[in-house]
């Protein structure tokens, strides 16, 4: 069972190759959510924790990575995404 995904994403200040680990329980087969809680690594660093709703349509971010709202976005897009794929 995958228990993270990595992708490469062009942020303002370059190429970030991010982990994006599901906490908590994950759907068979996969490394997403399925209460839609993830943690965001580079590198082994913490980047922090992005949480989305059931309808996966609203998100939070606890993290202290001084990200963009446009990068965060861009990220919790991925991650919708990839979660769209798997259903």
């Amino acid at each position: 069972m995958n228990t993270s995904l990595q992708h490469a994403f062009n942020l303002t200040d370059g190429k970030h190759s991010i982990t994006i680990t599901s906490i908590d329980s994950k759907m068979a087969a996969s490394c997403l959510s399925e209460n839609g809680n993830y943690r965001l690594t580079e590198g082994g660093l913490n980047l922090g924790d992005i949480q989305f709703d059931e309808q996966m349509d609203y998100w939070i971010y606890n993290g202290q990575t001084e990200f963009t709202r446009d990068e965060l976005i861009t990220i919790a897009d991925f991650i919708k995404h990839q979660q769209n794929k798997a259903a």
